[in-house]
């Protein structure tokens, strides 16, 4: 393996001039992105070893991220299997060769000189070369006597060895010219080499080509993690938390040592979303370079199985950076489960936890979360928000957190990456539980409330109406509150503009009483913060105004009135 490039380093300080490398996972982030990253590899003292030592899925997203068009001298310094690999996972949508896709990988080959096309045309599988002339041309052999018929009107052209005509079925101008442009090479490169691609192109079906190059294809994406979409499913298969021990011997093997060199560090679209999360963390503090490349092989090797399972097509680039940062989430997830939040033990659960497992084991806990949500939406249609955005997160078929449970909130989603996030939205579920309990408790039929037109009552105002009902002396009841019930809470305990502790306090035991009456387990904490929610909007809607000045119903929001809801 080679060692890092320089800036893959790091000085301890200005005083000393020793250097400590990074950690592989911290150089992955450190490292120069794009263009500069192109230009530092081209600018090496040994630019081909450099490219060449970059995985193929490094190279590949390196190219997609500079783009195609400004990357030419890095295709021409490419390996022959590199340059298959890009092939591999930009130009098939599923089984299905897409054309389009492959011709600007091509039209860069050929910019690199007939020697290059040579090159790796000859590494390329005889199928898919064959494929790629059968899919734009129709060849003719004369030794056959074979001829276009007198009427063709399309481009053609005769070999240089005169043995064929070939006519271009292609449409586009610039497809044409390719198609002349890779013959023409490949006959000044290597002539039996283009006399066997036009054979079998002539001769072969295209279905069986096309058949034959997926198979080999799907051989080399199942070593890069690419399965099977059955296969891949694995990785979202619930298991039991308690399964999953620290010392199981379940991690993942090293990568096996083919004699290529591996460059340091993952390729940015996986190594970004792990950045800040725990897995980031406990990365950042694996010092041994063997241990630290088998965990970026099996964090490529998982991601790129969540993307087969996702059928998310490699060269989407969007596509994978979202899988990417759901699979990095979703392992650090379980990694903080299964270490209890304690980063000191992460190093040992990594060496003997396989990723899977691992990932695994975050998914199961975010679709306990799925599965309370699921429970409880019928009933909180009504609650309003934020509720309704974190019921909407998790009823997805890969749970997500809810930005709106952030402080301050946010209104997107985001994948579940901590026990922080979990925590905060379990508890948040739990208060939904409590407040649909207690609604319940008041003969409410949530369901039926929920199927009437707008405007109607939201979950909370059911439970305010009855605490407003209490403080003007009155028994819990979600009944709509009349003019004279709420002038005497204005009169009484808002009589100052703010609620009184003895006020409080009352309106909390009549909760409590409510609870216990009903054998709903609340935890008293919550039943006190929730408590608290209530009473200060009660007292946002009718404290602060003239004690003796008449209530208006219409414009009290937040309790149900005789006159309805404001």
């Amino acid at each position: 393996m080679t060692g890092p490039p320089p800036w893959y380093s790091l000085r301890v300080s200005k005083e000393r001039d020793d250097v400590i490398p990074l950690s592989r996972f911290r150089a992955s982030l450190a490292r120069p992105r794009g263009v500069r990253r192109m230009e530092a590899l081209l600018e090496s003292p040994d630019p081909a070893a450099a490219v060449a030592a970059l995985s193929v899925p490094d190279f590949f997203f390196l190219v997609k991220e500079v783009g195609l068009a400004d990357s030419l001298e890095l295709v021409s310094l490419a390996t022959p299997e590199q340059l298959r690999g890009c092939l591999d996972l930009e130009i098939w949508d599923r089984d299905q060769l897409q054309l389009d896709a492959a011709t600007p990988w091509l039209a860069a080959l050929a910019e690199a000189g007939f020697e290059k096309t040579t090159e790796v045309w000859r590494e390329l599988d005889p199928e898919l070369r064959a494929l790629f002339l059968a899919r734009t041309t129709r060849i003719y052999d004369h030794s056959l006597e074979e001829a276009p018929d007198e009427g063709e009107d399309r481009p053609m052209f005769t070999t240089p060895d005169t043995f064929f005509t070939i006519v271009v079925t292609a449409e586009r101008e610039d497809d044409i010219r390719l198609v002349h442009r890779i013959v023409e090479d490949l006959y000044r490169g290597d002539m039996e080499l283009a006399r066997h691609t036009l054979m079998a192109a002539r001769s072969e079906l295209i279905s069986e080509l096309e058949e034959m190059s997926y198979r080999w294809r799907s051989g080399r994406m199942a070593d890069l993690g690419y399965v099977d979409f059955y296969e891949a499913l694995e990785v979202f298969r619930p298991l039991d938390p308690e399964a999953v021990a620290v010392g199981e011997e379940s991690a993942d093997p090293p990568p096996p040592d083919d004699g290529e060199a591996r460059a340091a560090g993952l390729p940015a679209p996986v190594a970004e979303p792990v950045a800040g999360t725990f897995l980031g963390r406990a990365l950042e503090q694996i010092s041994d370079a063997a241990e630290a490349e088998r965990l970026e092989a099996s964090m490529v090797h998982l991601i790129n199985r969540v993307l087969s399972a996702s059928r998310v097509k490699p060269g989407e680039e969007e596509a994978v950076r979202l899988a990417s940062q759901h699979a990095a989430a979703t392992v650090s997830l379980g990694l903080e489960h299964l270490c209890a939040g304690r980063l000191e033990r992460a190093g040992a659960a990594l060496a003997s936890v396989s990723l899977t497992r691992l990932h695994r084991l975050g998914h199961t806990l975010t679709l306990r979360l799925g599965r309370m949500a699921r429970l409880l939406a019928p009933r909180a249609l009504t609650a309003g928000e934020p509720t309704h955005s974190v019921l909407e997160a998790l009823l997805r078929a890969r749970p997500l957190y809810a930005e709106v449970l952030d402080e301050p909130p946010a209104t997107g989603v985001r994948p579940l990456s901590s026990l922080a996030e979990l925590r905060r939205t379990a508890e948040h579920l739990t208060g939904l539980a409590a407040r649909i309990a207690l609604a319940d408790a008041l003969g409410v039929d949530l369901i039926a409330i929920a199927q009437t037109p707008e405007p109607r009552p939201e979950l909370d105002d059911h439970i305010r109406t009855a605490l407003c009902r209490v403080l003007a002396g009155g028994e819990m009841s979600p009944a709509p509150l009349d003019p004279d019930e709420l002038a005497r809470v204005r009169r009484g305990p808002l009589a100052g503009g703010r609620l009184g502790e003895e006020d409080r306090a009352r309106a909390a035991r009549a909760l409590l009483e409510l609870a216990a009456g009903n054998r709903i387990a609340v935890p008293a904490e919550l039943l006190a913060q929730l408590a608290a929610g209530w009473l200060d909007r009660i007292e946002q809607e009718l404290g602060g105004g003239a004690p003796d000045r008449p209530v208006d119903p219409r414009g009290v929001g937040g309790v149900i009135t005789c006159a309805g809801k404001a």
